[in-house]
């Protein structure tokens, strides 16, 4: 009977060791004989930091309003470039500022670089710590109010505002209305301008979103998976308020999950290079920050879409970063699963290297140069 305890006792040791191993590529090479270094034809110092340089394509979430050790752990492994908060996160000012401290800790132990601090506080639109509301009661925007809310930002540390909405609803009874008070096209760009403007002031970076544009469906993605059949004019007229955006000095803009059969019949936004690459990036000129919605719990995953490929698809499509803000310990096996491609695959390996330049090269500009 000892001998069976200990046995137990040995494998369940056996086991948690394993689980909590430092996430490397260097180990997945060395256990599962995946790649022949060699012949991937890269310094192997290269190689073996391939872990960090991934985790600054990726944005996570985190479960609860303080950091506990099984959560950090997988911060510790996993190095991501952002952290995205929620109202699940949220009990009070002083409660998200000490908690956004230590995670910027974390970050700065581990890559040397702070988080992306990420949260969607829209103008009267979606929110999670309940500023920027009822900025509209008398009909145009109380820019006094809007002000002082982002300040507040600023203080307990955000530095990524996933918003101001670019999404004006074209289509009658596009949900997307409800999240946007503005009546016409050229008041929604007059206000993103102002919005950019003072988040830039206080040192937050400002996201334009959806792209190519939400207004131009009726059914919200996050619940049903859309293919979209609007004409090429009015997908051109959602796109010039981007532009006007990226004019106005947004440094990030999030895509969609919604098919747009004039753009790219065969892929959702999130997955084509055509509309990231060829119309964001060469088109537009936007030289900022590209990153997904959520793919953790998107309808993408509902029709069984593997999200290791969902990330990767992504990446290759031309963001910078990758974002599954639910389930962090699924995100970790995601990361895995990408790790494991990228030995396979130079393509991806080389993408990975570049976010990484670009990503690390824009916080230095943007987020360490302000603290």
């Amino acid at each position: 009977m000892f001998h069976r305890i200990s046995l137990i006792l040995l494998v369940g040791f056996m086991i948690f060791h394993l689980s909590m191993t430092k996430l490397s590529f260097a180990n997945i090479i060395s256990k599962n004989s995946l790649v022949n270094i060699e012949a991937l034809n890269l310094p192997k110092e290269d190689i073996i930091n391939i872990d960090e340089e991934l985790g600054q394509n990726i944005i996570v979430g985190i479960p609860y309003t303080f950091l506990d050790s099984f959560t950090e752990s997988i911060l510790r492994m996993i190095k991501p470039a952002g952290i995205v908060l929620y109202q699940r996160n949220f009990d009070s000012f002083e409660q998200i500022k000490d908690l956004i401290n230590q995670l910027q800790t974390i970050s700065k132990e581990e890559s040397k670089c702070p988080y992306f601090i990420m949260l969607d506080e829209e103008p009267d639109g979606a929110n999670r710590m309940g500023l920027l509301k009822n900025i509209f009661t008398l009909g145009n925007p109380n820019w006094a109010k809007i002000e002082r809310d982002i300040v507040k930002l600023s203080k307990i540390g955000i530095n990524v505002e996933l918003a101001p909405l670019a999404d004006f609803p074209f289509v009658p009874n596009s949900f997307i209305s409800k999240r946007l008070k503005l009546e016409s096209k050229e008041d929604l760009i007059a206000f993103n301008k102002t919005f950019i403007s003072l988040l830039n002031k206080y040192n937050i970076c400002a996201t334009l979103k959806h792209f190519p544009g939400l207004g131009l469906i009726s059914d919200d993605p996050h619940y049903k998976f859309i293919q979209n059949v609007s004409n090429k004019d009015m997908i051109d007229q959602s796109i010039s308020i981007f532009q006007y955006g990226i004019e106005s000095g947004a440094s990030f803009v999030m895509t969609c999950h919604v098919i747009y059969d004039a753009l790219d019949p065969n892929n959702p936004a999130t997955f084509s290079s055509y509309i990231v690459t060829d119309n964001l990036r060469n088109k537009l000129g936007f030289e900022g920050m590209v990153v997904t919605d959520d793919l953790s719990d998107m309808p993408l995953s509902i029709q069984g879409l593997d999200l290791v490929d969902a990330g990767i698809q992504s990446l290759k499509a031309g963001h910078n970063l990758i974002m599954f803000s639910h389930n962090l310990p699924r995100t970790k096996e995601i990361v895995e699963g990408i790790l494991l491609e990228a030995s396979k695959d130079k393509e991806l390996l080389k993408i990975i290297k570049s976010n990484y330049i670009k990503v690390t090269s824009f916080k230095n500009r943007y987020l360490i140069k302000n603290e």
